[in-house]
């Protein structure tokens, strides 16, 4: 038990330096700036009881994480095809367009390569059910985050704006700042493979800190491109808190509170199998 408890302390010691990270880097500490607001949503609209045992949950079972990931899927998969879309002005004559300097794509463009979670999680559901395709068909809670990514999208390739990084900011901080706690108690309750599940990995090509802090950066940089009045912003910032808000549908879409303990039961005895 004294390793299962040493484990633990290491997760929590990694949580705490994405809080060190959250609370010592700059940018997100320029007042009115686009990161600086986004931020405040993680206060007012980050509901951390479902988001952590609805992750819980998930690993209640094989089944259950594929039903997760799935979601997950459509989400990511919907989301990286807007930002794509908004990172190239189409062509008459041309089919694949020229490269766009608007907000989105100022961010995108920039960290897409390193962000990008789409296939990863095609390749996590693919190693516990081979098949050339993902279903096409999503849960309710999933499709209607999917509509308003794509809505974000259209009205962002519409006026210029960046609504859009509000849902990158909601998932991919995530990801930087806690899923890859997420790596390895996911694959002891799971008994998945050495390298799985890959969609809590990331290459950087600095160290972390730095890597988060340039992504803060170019939120700002993408916010001082948007209108003087702040509306933009205030847009991107409403569709971080409404992302949240569609991330908790999917988390609690299905009941996780008997789950989320069996998923802890696993973590356990997954990683006593592995001793």
């Amino acid at each position: 038990m004294g390793s299962v408890a040493k484990r633990l302390s290491q997760l929590t010691a990694l949580e705490s330096e994405s809080s060190r990270i959250l609370r010592t880097i700059q940018p997100n500490k320029i007042p009115n700036s686009l990161s600086q607001r986004l931020d405040t949503t993680l206060k007012d609209s980050h509901n951390m009881k479902v988001f952590g045992m609805g992750t819980l949950a998930s690993m209640a079972s094989r089944d259950r994480y594929m039903r997760f990931t799935h979601s997950m899927y459509g989400v990511y998969s919907t989301m990286e095809d807007e930002l794509d879309r908004c990172c190239v002005i189409p062509n008459d004559d041309n089919e694949n367009g020229t490269e766009s300097t608007n907000v989105v794509a100022h961010f995108w463009n920039k960290h897409s390569e390193i962000l990008r979670r789409s296939d990863k999680l095609k390749g996590d559901m693919l190693d516990l059910s081979p098949r050339d395709t993902v279903p096409s068909e999503y849960s309710v809670a999933t499709d209607e985050y999917r509509n308003a990514i794509r809505t974000a999208g259209t009205k962002d390739r519409e006026d210029g704006g960046g609504r859009l990084l509000g849902h990158a900011y909601t998932r991919y901080l995530a990801d930087l700042m806690g899923g890859q706690v997420l790596g390895t108690p996911t694959r002891l309750a799971l008994g998945l493979e050495v390298g799985a599940p890959r969609q809590y990995s990331f290459t950087f090509p600095i160290d972390r800190k730095n890597y988060v802090e340039d992504v803060y950066y170019d939120l700002n940089g993408a916010g001082g491109l948007m209108d003087g009045d702040g509306a933009q912003i205030e847009d991107a910032v409403a569709e971080a808190r409404a992302a949240f808000g569609y991330n908790v549908k999917v988390y609690s879409e299905e009941p996780f509170v008997i789950d989320s303990v069996v998923g802890l039961k696993n973590i356990f005895t997954g990683w006593l199998m592995r001793r």
